[in-house]
């Protein structure tokens, strides 16, 4: 059985925008890749120019024409979608838009999701919590190869580094859960075989990422044990991270944990260094995300992990549900839920605030990917809205029975 929001495809027609009457007040990343080449691959980089000018901070405008920078596509089901997502690499470390500088970062396409909202709203909540590594958020347009190619979130690459997963690269890891097991190296944990592909540290041979392994089955290895929850498992783990992780992802709804997919995880070097959970990444399958085909969302805000129903052979269900059998990680969920309750009420002003933002971006982006629902924009924000305050008093119900 498939599950929605673990893979799905779509085959949608292309309108076409002036980029020379772009006037959105977002700013404009340019790009133009050596010899007008198409981006086809999300393995390989071709060789890029790139601009940005941002209306409103000229202190964050880039020129970067003698193609210093590579440009690939990424993402998994998010790739076969028409409109691409894009990774853009600097031969130098750049810091956009006064962030952390770094090489690597990200145009985030938000094809499916009818508000452009959903990943910028994880990552607010994120800074909100004083969640580490938190991405931030940038609307953009995008502009490529002389072609409009609608509104884009540019964000940090999830990746190892200063301003990014801050850890030892040699002696820290960074891993990601996800179904689609495709990156070496990579491994299945002992007992419900979730699936691990390792991020960091890099070309260590086989037998390098032992210390990997070990501390992940260690983990859940704890979590299975016939003493649990008093099988010393919270000494492997940052509680209070995995509490802010989890709870964030039940907000929102993620379906992603049920694969799962796009779930990171990570510790540092030294002794006592404790597994946590994030970046938070990848929130197009939440919102009460119901059918791919249909790209329907906002209909449903009932139902806790595993969010949906439990589905056979899902290993990502499992593993996230285990902490709620520990009184004391309930108790703990409860009371963080409580503390930033005026936070999570008060986002439905930030989504009024970035929906105004985004409206003449987004009335360009639709005139180029046109589906059902699209051209309704403030139709789309008015479900978003009223999802959120669903969900929210749902959940306050349900967590303060804790």
């Amino acid at each position: 059985m498939s599950v929605a929001g673990c893979g799905d495809s779509y085959s949608d027609a292309k309108g076409y925008v002036d980029p020379a009457a772009l006037n959105t007040g977002l700013p404009q990343v340019i790009i133009n890749t050596e010899h007008n080449q198409s981006i086809t691959s999300k393995e390989y980089y071709i060789k890029a120019a790139v601009q940005i000018s941002d209306p409103d901070n000229a202190a964050h405008n880039l020129t970067a024409d003698d193609y210093n920078a590579e440009i690939r596509g990424r993402g998994n089901s998010t790739w076969v979608y028409p409109k691409k997502p894009y990774r853009l690499k600097f031969t130098s470390k750049q810091g956009l838009f006064g962030l952390e500088q770094a090489k690597s970062w990200v145009l985030l396409a938000n094809f499916r999701d009818p508000t452009m909202l959903m990943n910028i709203i994880a990552f607010e909540l994120g800074a909100r919590f004083g969640f580490a590594y938190t991405n931030h958020y940038i609307p953009v347009d995008l502009v490529l190869n002389g072609v409009y190619e609608g509104t884009y979130v540019l964000t940090e690459q999830v990746q190892v580094g200063a301003g990014r997963v801050d850890i030892d690269e040699d002696q820290g890891f960074l891993v990601e859960l996800d179904f689609h097991y495709d990156e070496e190296p990579k491994f299945k944990t002992s007992i419900i075989h979730l699936p691990v592909m390792i991020k960091s540290p890099e070309d260590l041979g086989p037998s390098g990422y032992d210390f990997v392994k070990d501390a992940i089955n260690a983990l859940e290895a704890a979590l299975y044990a016939e003493s649990f929850p008093e099988s010393g498992y919270r000494d492997l783990i940052d509680l209070d991270n995995f509490v802010d992780y989890i709870l964030i992802n039940d907000l929102l709804m993620n379906t992603e944990l049920q694969c799962p997919a796009s779930v990171y995880m990570y510790r540092d070097a030294g002794a006592g260094a404790k597994i946590k959970l994030g970046p938070l990444w990848d929130f197009d399958s939440g919102f009460g995300f119901q059918e791919a085909t249909a790209r329907t969302f906002f209909t449903k805000y009932t139902g806790r992990i595993p969010f949906i129903v439990q589905f056979d052979g899902i290993e990502g269900q499992f593993f996230f549900r285990k902490f709620f059998e520990d009184p004391v990680f309930r108790a703990r969920y409860k009371a963080r839920w409580i503390e930033k309750y005026a936070d999570i009420d008060s986002m439905i002003h930030f989504i009024d605030g970035m929906a105004e933002e985004l409206y003449a971006s987004q009335q360009q982006n639709y005139q180029v990917w046109q589906w059902s629902g699209g051209t309704d924009y403030n139709g789309e924000i008015a479900k978003m809205k009223l999802w959120w305050r669903n969900r929210v008093a749902y959940l306050d119900a349900e967590i303060r029975k804790y």
